[in-house]
């Protein structure tokens, strides 16, 4: 019998050791997925557009919270453009978190850097850019 438990007792802790990997794996994609996504942006991510943009707008998963949230707007030296403080039309279903820009933008491309706080605290940040080309 005790042949058997020390022949036994090696699997058990490899099948224990998988057990905890896998809760532990789904317990961080379930984390993953509550955090606040940007679903879509004006301007688009990657896109070309013929004029500049009077607003960058940032559409979530979730409400924000606009006090702690920011959009950076930068310039291909990577020079800051000013953005006014962020606004939300409460109103409105799925309103986009909404930065007016100050200045007319010049043909080039730009890039749009956000950090969005989420009810639960957790800071969600990204990066996405745009070029403005007129015609």
């Amino acid at each position: 019998m005790t042949t058997m438990l020390k022949t036994l007792r090696v699997p058990l802790a490899a099948l224990s050791a998988i057990v905890l990997l896998t809760a532990a794996s789904v317990g961080t994609a379930d984390a993953a997925r509550r955090h606040t996504r940007l679903l879509k942006s004006w301007p688009m991510a990657d896109s070309t557009i013929s004029e500049s943009p009077m607003e960058i707008k940032l559409w979530f998963s979730e409400k924000i919270e606009l006090g702690p949230s920011k959009i950076e707007l930068l310039d291909a030296a990577k020079k800051p453009i000013p953005v006014s403080n962020l606004t939300r039309d409460d109103a409105q279903k799925d309103a986009p978190v909404v930065g007016r820009l100050v200045t007319n933008l010049a043909d080039g491309a730009y890039a749009v850097r956000w950090t969005a706080a989420s009810k639960d605290g957790h800071p969600v940040r990204g990066t996405f850019f745009f070029t403005v080309k007129s015609k």
